[in-house]
């Protein structure tokens, strides 16, 4: 959180915003309010890059594309014909604000949007035009980093899945899922492995709309299960993004909507079945058990092959107990 859905309701107020438009100043010293205030955040900043160094590359570029691949975003920028970009990863917390306009909404947490900068302002910048934006993050567990050329040829885009609105086939995503034995849950979470972009509540919408317990192994899966699982990740993102990550236009038979209670166990009766909560792939996960059946639909077992004619013929006789032949030695004595 924030997962897909977030994360494209940003790229496109970046799109609409930044696109087309020269970074006219940096400050990436914190600003806002917070125990950090006034200092430049070198965890957000990753790799080592220091408060001249991101000044240096950001003052004068202009942005010429929004881009998202599951999570991660980046702004392409050039300055001089030379490509660049800036990766905004949003973490748990972290946002994307542009002055003057309605400001991400979360539903595990609230954005500031009484002043500005906003609070936990790690970075703004001043665009050409006056525009301001700023990224925003009060737990630090988002990355902002900076790449020349091509952001999606190097890691950390490079190592990501397909993203989650244009995943593989049915065919090479079944493929994919038989070589992984842990729950699918766990699978879907690994933005590596099958797609990317599917967080924590997604994935519980997602498995409950193919019908899926988190709990079966990826590689149980048959034809049908992994058919109806790709139709549902593309269908659940989809939606979410058609509502601009407004939850409030999700559609009422999400889990979504029931799941923000600060439950890790047990069940809850809810308008859409009773919601049962379990740890699953070490995410608090929740699920219909009434509807979500575990073990997958695994194909039928195998009939044993026919043993060949010989082995047949030279099987042995079954030998008698040895108590019944015991028995019969008093009556042979008696007729002598």
């Amino acid at each position: 959180m924030p997962e897909l859905p977030e994360a494209e309701a940003q790229r496109r107020m970046l799109e609409k915003c930044v696109v087309g438009r020269r970074i006219a100043s940096v400050d990436c010293r914190e600003q806002g309010g917070g125990g950090r205030e006034g200092l430049f955040d070198d965890k957000v900043f990753a790799e080592g890059a220091d408060e001249a160094a991101v000044e240096a590359f950001l003052v004068g570029a202009t942005c010429v594309g929004a881009r998202r691949r599951g999570k991660q975003l980046w702004l392409e920028l050039e300055r001089a014909g030379a490509a660049r970009a800036l990766l905004i990863h949003l973490g748990m917390t972290g946002s994307c604000v542009v002055r003057g306009e309605a400001v991400p909404q979360y539903k595990a947490f609230r954005v500031d949007e009484a002043s500005w900068p906003p609070r936990f302002c790690k970075l703004e910048l001043t665009l050409d035009d006056g525009a301001r934006v700023a990224y925003a993050d009060p737990r630090r567990f988002g990355r902002l980093l900076l790449r020349d050329g091509d952001a999606a040829a190097a890691p950390p885009v490079s190592l990501l899945a397909a993203d989650a609105l244009a995943p593989p086939p049915a065919a090479a995503m079944a493929a994919l899922l038989a070589k992984r034995h842990a729950p699918i849950k766990a699978v879907l979470l690994d933005q590596n492995a099958v797609v990317c972009g599917v967080g924590n509540w997604v994935c519980d919408d997602v498995l409950l709309a193919a019908r899926l317990h988190p709990a079966t192994k990826a590689s149980d899966l048959s034809d049908g299960d992994v058919a109806r699982l790709r139709e549902a990740i593309v269908g659940v993102c989809e939606t979410a993004c058609d509502a601009n990550a407004d939850s409030s236009a999700f559609p009422e038979t999400w889990l979504f909507h029931h799941r923000w209670i600060k439950q890790t166990t047990g069940s809850v009766d809810t308008p859409i079945g009773r919601v049962h909560f379990d740890t699953i792939g070490g995410r608090t996960t929740a699920f219909i058990p009434s509807v979500q059946k575990k073990g997958g639909s695994t194909p039928a077992a195998k009939k044993p092959a026919a043993k060949p004619a010989a082995e047949s013929k030279a099987k042995p006789a079954a030998k008698k107990p040895a108590a019944a032949a015991k028995k019969k030695a008093p009556k042979r004595a008696a007729k002598a």
